[in-house]
């Protein structure tokens, strides 16, 4: 047998490593992987390709007033929007959600679980939403979010009523202070005026707990439970491992929800028969899911989880005369692992939270002294930093208000959608209007300084050492609303963590990257 050089011998020569089969011999097998979407993946998928949606409604395999499991079936691909619905029971006592955090106050820790191995977990849930609440906006929260959720941190200015029954002072063009927006009108006076200081601006009645019906019943997405699901979908299909999602609740006396006068010691019970979990399956066609299965037998995914570490903070001295808080160096863990940002948050332990109108759903800085002469009047001061690999991460503290607002900024990739007043207690500008009964403006159960939220971007992409991080902090005197006695704050850090998972034959696991 001879050969030229047109047609060189090519039976013994193998392809070069990684290389795809060419020619009329490439199997078409190859040409049909190219072309599978990738199911699993939030987001576009470039094909036009029928899909169906099949919805469960699940009951809880375990369903007590503190703690609950469900378990999903191993079919479809999971929607991460999937909800679990919940319903306070029949109540006396008046009351609703806290505004910032709404129905999310009642989960404390919620687990997603891949037959026994922990795939994300999130402790102190209900404090962790009031920092991912906070980036929500107004008319997503007026128009939608009140209903679904229970949050309604939604604003307006509110332009002067007039102060009396003849309307005087009465405006359209000028408004004296920014407030709550909830799409109701305040309700009116006896005379069928709203005095400007005076109105009450009250919720629906399906928002608060009755002594008839129930509720209010809210319900709760599983990508806000489990940051995983942002990005991915959990393949049933493909997983031979049970799936779990067990959440375990708020205390449920002064925990839950929030009540307008004296405190109470009311235990708000869920309504057991309301607990359930929709769960939306998605099919596509039968080919592509096989296809897809085949070409993904070993998949990884890549996401973060976030790990809470926290430490009482003690206040003393009589109130408008606390004494400063020295500079706190907190290790918060993160040894080993890449951390890509860190959140922190403080809030008073009040004895009876269910008073305020984010009960103990807040992060509170040191309060500002518009009152005084003008000569010693002054804004909170909050001086903090990161120090990680023998490194600081600014190399001057942070000590100014708009500082660390900028830096909530940068480390989010958004603007939080909250006043400068609920922020930094800066400017007076909140209503001294009523909400259910309560001011707006009141310094420890209204709004003010309660959304005084921390985060850090560390921007270097190191792997933690062994030390970990260190989050160093100081106050230049926090409330005391003991009435003179030592009063208890407690500061809470969530260090955001990369992992990993790989779904391999069926088979699930995890580890940190």
């Amino acid at each position: 047998m001879s050969y030229t050089a047109d047609s060189p011998d090519m039976s013994s020569a193998a392809p070069p490593p990684g290389a795809a089969p060419s020619g009329p011999s490439a199997p078409a097998a190859q040409v049909a992987q190219s072309a599978i979407p990738d199911l699993v993946k939030i987001g576009t998928i470039p094909t036009n390709t029928a899909i169906d949606i099949d919805t469960d409604i699940l009951d809880p395999v375990v369903n007590t007033n503190t703690f609950c499991r469900f378990q999903f079936q191993n079919k479809g691909i999971l929607h991460s929007h999937s909800k679990i619905t919940f319903r306070f029971a029949a109540n006396a006592q008046k009351a609703w959600a806290p505004v910032n955090v709404g129905v999310h106050s009642l989960v404390e820790r919620c687990r997603l679980l891949v037959g026994t191995k922990t795939i994300s977990e999130i402790d102190d849930f209900n404090h962790y939403m009031a920092y991912k609440s906070a980036f929500m906006s107004n008319e997503h929260q007026k128009q939608r979010e009140q209903v679904t959720s229970g949050r309604l941190i939604a604003h307006k200015v509110e332009y002067d009523n007039g102060s009396n029954a003849s309307g005087a002072g009465k405006s359209q063009t000028s408004a004296s202070f920014v407030g709550l927006d909830t799409g109701m009108n305040v309700s009116a006076t006896a005379s069928g005026t709203v005095p400007k200081d005076a109105g009450d601006l009250l919720l629906r009645p399906y928002q608060t707990t009755n002594n008839t019906y129930g509720g209010p019943e809210y319900q709760i997405a599983l990508a806000d439970l489990f940051p995983f699901l942002y990005s991915n979908q959990l393949p049933l299909y493909m997983m031979k491992e049970p799936v779990t999602v067990e959440l375990t609740f708020a205390p449920a006396s002064r925990r839950r929800l929030s009540v307008t006068g004296a405190p109470t010691t009311t235990s708000f019970d869920l309504d057991l028969t309301a607990t359930k979990l929709i769960a939306d399956y998605q099919y596509f066609p039968q080919e592509i899911m096989e296809q897809y299965a085949q070409a993904n037998s070993d998949m990884t995914f890549s996401y973060v989880d976030y790990r809470l570490a926290k430490r009482t903070v003690s206040v003393s001295g009589t109130a408008g005369n606390e004494e400063a808080i020295s500079q706190q160096i907190m290790n918060i863990g993160a040894a080993g692992r890449v951390c890509s940002k860190v959140v922190a948050l403080l809030n008073n332990d009040y004895v009876a939270p269910e008073v305020l109108m984010t009960n103990l759903y807040h992060s509170a800085g040191a309060p500002s002294d518009y009152q005084s002469l003008s000569d010693v009047r002054s804004n909170g001061k909050n001086t903090t930093n990161i120090k990680y690999n023998n490194q600081f991460l600014y190399p001057v503290d942070i000590d100014n208000p708009c500082r660390h607002f900028y830096q909530v900024t940068q480390a989010e990739g958004m603007v939080p959608f909250v006043t400068r007043d609920e922020y930094s207690d800066a400017g007076g500008l909140i209503t001294p209007s009523l909400f259910e009964g309560g001011a707006q403006n009141a310094a420890i159960g209204g709004l003010p300084n309660k959304f005084y939220l921390q985060a850090y971007h560390l921007n270097r992409s190191e792997r933690i050492n062994s030390r970990g991080i260190e989050y160093y902090f100081s106050y230049d005197g926090l409330r005391n609303t003991s009435g003179g006695a030592t009063d208890s704050y407690t500061m809470r850090t969530y260090v955001e963590l990369l992992k990993m998972a790989t779904l391999r034959d069926g088979v699930m696991e995890t580890f940190f990257a």
